[in-house]
């Protein structure tokens, strides 16, 4: 059955891996999209899954098929997809059963058997499992099933070599050394295999390879088995028979000792996922012996690195019978130093158990009887708080056959072998259950309390349990009173403590660990205004070069005092921020920092904007704002291409508009000025409307004190094309004129052509149709004067659209077809598509759908990259309007709903009202006549509150086909005469032309009374 589609194939391996198990729609799109998954992903999913239904729906169909018990299929319930069938039709899972059968076999001495069995799990292995998809979960599901074919391929070795069949095995053996050449087990094997066909010297070749790679990588010897059988090959002595394979009870070890300075904890909270990576896999193979991953639990001071560590130590003490240790290193005590790696070697040992009397005392021993204990035995030891990976490194031995967790803030990247497992912050579920859980259930009835209390914890389960402890002791506090108490401003710090415990504290062992330079970084980081920051912003901030910043960032993540979200970009927790911010920086110090950084900004957003936007109306930087020695930063950034650029901006958004907000507090008013005028074009974009009016209104006051009327018009303007994106369209109308009669003033020709395309979009929107129409011809007019191509092509599409809506559909057709071809002269995508989109719709008006849907599809198959989410989301809504009713109805809602978030999140009242008028004409069309009049009712209430007139007039026409529908003449009359009137009042001849139609289908089923207001079928 072949799939083309990587997503699809990806979405098939995700349902067949967990086979039988539900899968929700998030965890889905994970698999497929990763962290970030696009807002269409729900709707991509609902189209992947169809496709794949139809594919297994032919394949059952297939001779082959019909003989399954259970033919494969989805189901879908509450929002989750499962795959159902026989999970030995899988492969992996019928590999996995043949490689369990054939272990029990071995173990029953049927080696012969389970040859057979694994020879059959060999040929369903062909090459890398899950190839070329991609993804973070793809590549780790590889990894997983490599080790476990690894795994595999180890028990049918040791059977051949039990069975005799050396020369076959020495090539593979050879081959898989390639891969793991400090791998003991596969050396040993090789040398059994070359002396057991009389190639001793060959077999005595391996051991000094294996010794010198594992000192050179591990600073270690070959473990006592290896060893021992090369003083047997070297001696020529006969290998141990087949009876040594099935052996006698190993000889009893000496019990280890309690751990008696277990920490008091509680019980542990959540972290389900992060249990699952620490624990060395499942139970029932745990049992029978072989090599345990070192597990290093790696995190930030606080966050519950221990108690992950010893709850999950408890839970596998049955699995490792000879000893449970707990080893604190005590990195972070405080008043004692961290142990030597002697010191620590030699209390392991006597935690294991082993007399005093005979832990030897030189250093190399004493770490190397560490290695061969923890090679040998099946125990669980913790190594608590390590300070780096030379304190640790000595006492690991290459293949440990016990459990070994070691919990550290410094990152340990040096640690040979180690599975590091990073831990975040609780999730907010889990730090509520944690808040709870201490002080106890009478106590903590106000969720939504409890919710703000943990969030000012930073969701820290440490921070969390001191605040917790704090408030149990204190029982006349209420929850509201603590919450209140932990959003002073820079207080939350004093306030999570106790007697006992600082949270400040517990960071400040951390902070000593710092030199002189990385404490002064760690200080400044803080006052970047973002929720995280790039290698090049805290380069401005720092005063340092990039070389220089990129040394201190790594110091500062290996101790965890700073967070690497993504790659090079970094956040502090926001109780180490505050932290930070409590030790203070220098006046004239943070002033330097503040000037440096928002000039870098500025200009690097100013180079993102012509990237993005090279033809939007703007005004050149003055000469007085460059870089000086920060113009390497810039150059150094990878920002080349509008994609990059996009990139670029959306990472630094929020920092940006802090920037902005900010520079007036700062002395540095004239450069926030600038900062939002080069924003205009992204935050337009990107509908960032809320932050953007701030900003420009902050903008336009600076200018006016400065008596700049020229920058003065652009802030207005910038503004006015804010408020109408936002549907607030007086306040815009007043924004615009007053920006156009400065412009005009000064003589800014380009500017006022701005203004005027604006305020003529304006008046479109309010159906102000003729007047707008005149509007854009004027500026068409004075761009065509210009000679400026790229806004005549814009100024052409506004055209069309005022056409369209005027019922003039062949002009609106002539329009964007001499439009459309300039938009890809200049290779503008995004105008290219945003006039297809209005072919589309111009299609739709006329009736062909099947014309219009191809328009739309086409658009979003092209690259959703290229538009923003508001554009995108006008395409959805479009796309659902030709959809099937009611045979689609569920795809359309799904369109419908999409768009609706985005409209609100952004705040385009004028988009909403639109799309909830087509929701409710599709829900009318299924015969969900309740639901429609709801959603026409929300949308005639926010076109009115806006002076929205088309969409009120449409949200009228479609209340009275509801009425209609539900069997109410009269009342669809009233609506459906109501929508006449408007639109014929405002000119909205398209609209006019639908409602004429509604009427005369009314009039049609009903005969009218109209003295009397009547109304008889």
């Amino acid at each position: 059955m072949a799939i083309p589609s990587d997503k699809r194939r990806q979405l098939l391996a995700a349902l067949a891996l967990e086979v039988g198990r539900p899968l929700s729609h998030d965890s889905l799109a994970y698999r497929l999209w990763g962290e970030d998954p696009p807002p269409s992903a729900l709707t991509s999913l609902y189209s992947h899954v169809s496709h794949l239904r139809a594919l297994l729906g032919r394949a059952a169909r297939s001779t082959a098929a019909t003989e399954l018990r259970e033919p494969p299929s989805i189901v879908t319930k509450s929002h989750t997809y499962t795959l159902r069938t026989d999970p030995l039709l899988i492969d992996w899972y019928l590999y996995l059963d043949l490689s369990e059968q054939a272990g029990l076999l071995a173990e029953n001495g049927q080696d012969h058997q389970a040859r057979t069995v694994l020879s059959r799990a060999a040929s369903l292995w062909r090459g890398e499992p899950l190839a070329g998809l991609p993804g973070s979960w793809a590549r780790t599901t590889r990894t997983t099933m490599a080790d476990q074919h690894f795994t595999t391929t180890l028990r049918r070795v040791e059977i051949d070599l039990r069975i005799g069949r050396f020369a076959e095995l020495i090539p593979e053996l050879t081959a898989l050394r390639e891969d793991r050449p400090t791998d003991e087990r596969l050396a040993g094997h090789l040398m059994t295999a070359l002396y057991a066909v009389g190639r001793q010297t060959d077999a005595l070749a391996v051991y000094p390879a294996v010794a010198r790679l594992l000192h050179a990588h591990f600073a270690t010897e070959p473990g006592e088995q290896l060893t021992r059988l090369h003083q047997i090959i070297l001696h020529g002595e006969p290998l141990p028979g087949s009876a040594v394979r099935a052996g006698t009870a190993p000889t009893p070890r000496p019990a280890a000792v309690p751990p008696e300075d277990v920490p008091g904890r509680h019980r542990l909270i959540g972290r389900e996922d992060d249990l699952r990576r620490v624990l060395p896999g499942p139970d029932t193979r745990l049992a029978r012996g072989g090599v345990v991953t070192v597990s290093a639990i790696l995190g930030m001071p606080g966050v519950g690195k221990t108690t992950l560590a010893l709850h999950a130590a408890d839970l596998m003490r049955e699995h490792f019978p000879d000893g449970y240790v707990h080893l604190n290193l005590r990195a972070h005590v405080g008043n004692q130093p961290p142990l030597t790696p002697e010191a620590a070697g030699a209390l392991l040992l006597r935690r294991l158990g082993v007399p005093a009397t005979t832990i030897p005392l030189d250093a190399d021993e004493v770490f190397a009887l560490c290695a061969e204990e923890l090679s040998s035995r099946r125990a669980v030891v913790v190594l608590d708080d390590a300070s780096n990976a030379a304190q640790v490194r000595p006492l690991l031995p290459p293949a440990p056959s016990a459990l070994i967790l070691v919990t550290s803030r410094q990152r340990l990247t040096e640690l040979p072998g180690a599975r590091p497992v990073f831990l975040d912050v609780l999730t907010v579920d889990d730090a509520v259950a944690l808040f709870a859980d201490v002080v106890g259930p009478e106590r903590s009835t106000d969720t939504r309390s409890i919710i703000e209390i943990v969030e000012r914890c930073g969701h820290l389960p440490l921070a969390i349990e001191i605040a917790a402890s704090r408030f149990k002791g204190r029982p006349s506090w209420t929850l509201g009173h603590f919450a209140r108490r932990l959003s002073r401003t820079n207080g939350r710090l004093g306030e999570i403590r106790t007697g006992s415990a600082n949270i400040a504290q517990v960071f400040e062992l951390s902070y000593r660990y710092l030199s002189a330079g990385q404490r002064s970084a760690f200080r400044l980081l803080a006052l970047y205004p973002g929720p995280d920051f790039g290698v090049h912003a805290a380069a401005a901030l720092l005063g340092r070069t990039i070389d220089e910043t990129d040394e201190v960032l790594e110091a500062l993540l290996n101790c965890h005092l700073i967070q690497e979200i993504a790659p090079e970009r970094y956040q502090l927790h926001d109780l180490l921020r505050e932290f930070a911010t409590a030790l203070g920086v220098e006046k004239d110090q943070r002033e330097a920092a503040d000037d440096r950084l928002i000039r870098f900004a500025l200009h690097a957003a100013d180079r993102a904007d012509r990237l993005l936007y090279p033809h939007r109306s703007r005004t050149e930087l003055p000469g007085d704002q460059q870089l000086d020695h920060l113009a390497e930063l810039l150059t150094d950034i990878e920002m080349n291409s509008p994609e990059s650029a996009r990139t670029w901006l959306e990472a630094e958004h929020a920092a940006l508009i802090a920037l902005t907000a900010q520079a007036p507090r700062a002395g540095v008013a004239e450069s926030g000025a600038w900062l939002a005028h080069v924003l205009a074009g992204h935050l337009d974009a990107e509908a960032y409307w809320r932050e953007a009016q701030s900003l420009h209104r902050a903008a336009a006051a600076h200018w006016r004190s400065q008596a700049n009327d020229r920058q003065e018009a652009r802030a207005l303007i910038d503004l006015g094309a804010t408020l109408a994106n936002a549907s607030r369209y007086e306040s815009a109308a007043e924004a615009l004129e007053r920006g156009l009669g400065l412009a005009r003033t000064e003589g800014d020709l380009d500017a006022a052509a701005n203004a005027l395309n604006l305020l003529g979009r304006l008046r479109w929107s309010q159906s102000r149709l003729r007047e707008a129409l005149t509007i854009q011809r004027e500026v068409l007019a004075i761009r065509e004067e210009q000679n400026d191509r790229w806004n005549v092509a814009r100024c052409l599409a506004n055209i069309g659209i005022l056409h369209r809506s005027l019922g003039d559909s062949e002009s609106a057709l002539t329009t964007y077809n001499s439009a459309l071809p300039l938009a890809r002269k200049f290779d503008d995508r995004v105008l290219e598509l945003r006039i297809l989109n209005n072919l589309g719709e111009l299609h739709l008006s006329a009736g062909r759908n099947e014309m219009a849907r191809g328009v739309f599809e086409l658009i979003l198959e092209i690259d959703e990259s290229f538009m923003s989410q508001l554009d995108l989301s006008v395409v959805r809504t479009n796309l659902a309007e030709t959809l099937a009713i009611p045979e689609e109805l569920e795809m359309a809602v799904s369109l419908y709903r999409s768009a609706l978030t985005t409209f609100r999140e952004i705040g385009s009242v004028r988009h909403e009202a639109d799309s909830l008028n087509g929701l409710g004409q599709a829900l009318l069309a299924a015969g969900r006549h309740t639901e429609a009049h709801h959603s026409h009712t929300l949308a005639l209430e926010l076109a009115q509150s806006i002076g929205a007139a088309r969409e009120q007039a449409a949200a009228l026409r479609c209340l009275g086909l509801c009425e209609a529908a539900a069997g109410n003449p009269a009342a669809a009359l009233a609506h459906l005469t109501a929508a006449a009137t408007l639109a014929e009042q405002v000119d909205i001849a398209d609209e006019a032309a639908r409602v004429r139609a509604a009427l005369t289908d009314l009039k049609s089923r009903y005969s009218y009374n109209h003295d009397r207001h009547n109304v008889r079928p």
